[in-house]
């Protein structure tokens, strides 16, 4: 069989078509289901903080953003009060609290909280009913709730956690979760 002009009209517009659209799903599947787990955090003692006090988070979804130093500099970071425990977080009586680093694991942003369901849902392509960690650099999405996990976007890892100690009526940072991923490059 020989191949004219004519099919090559056809033929390579058609392999372009079938290439983005496989692009395209392998795409989807990346950004909605192969996203690593959180399991149980093993901790690294770092420095004791002051990040916040117990009347500061006294209501679920109140939040604080921090910084805590980390190889030098000073790694933004946000501690919450959250509706129910989760895994590495810290539970006071009836409040359950998590403080996880602000820096995004794709491509090292700064992640902001978004306390606005519908404005996330918009913004990030992510529909929950109630706030969420997004990066507004490439709209990846954290979930609080499932302790930092990277949920939509590109982020594949978790935000790392950062633990919680309490003293009388103040939360401290002590230390951080290893490892340790600040960014992953790509």
């Amino acid at each position: 069989m020989k191949l004219t002009r004519r099919d090559f009209i056809w033929i390579v517009p058609s392999a372009v078509t079938a290439g983005f659209f496989a692009w395209l799903g392998w795409r989807t599947v990346n950004i909605q289901l192969l996203k690593k787990g959180v399991g149980e955090p093993v901790w690294k003692d770092g420095p004791r903080v002051l990040v916040a006090s117990l009347a500061e988070l006294d209501a679920p979804w109140k939040f604080r953003y921090f910084g805590y130093p980390f190889r030098g500099g000073e790694l933004p970071a946000v501690v919450f009060s959250l509706p129910q425990a989760v895994s590495g977080g810290l539970s006071v009586g009836g409040q359950h609290f998590l403080a996880l680093s602000r820096v995004c694991t794709h491509m090292g942003c700064t992640v902001n909280f978004v306390d606005n369901p519908e404005l996330g849902a918009i913004a990030y392509n992510h529909r929950t009913d109630h706030p969420f960690l997004g990066c507004p650099c490439h709209f990846g999405a954290y979930e609080p709730l499932q302790a930092g996990k990277a949920v939509y976007g590109p982020p594949e890892y978790p935000l790392p956690r950062l633990r919680l100690e309490q003293v009388g009526p103040e939360l401290y940072v002590t230390g951080y979760e290893i490892p340790f991923r600040p960014f992953e490059k790509g």
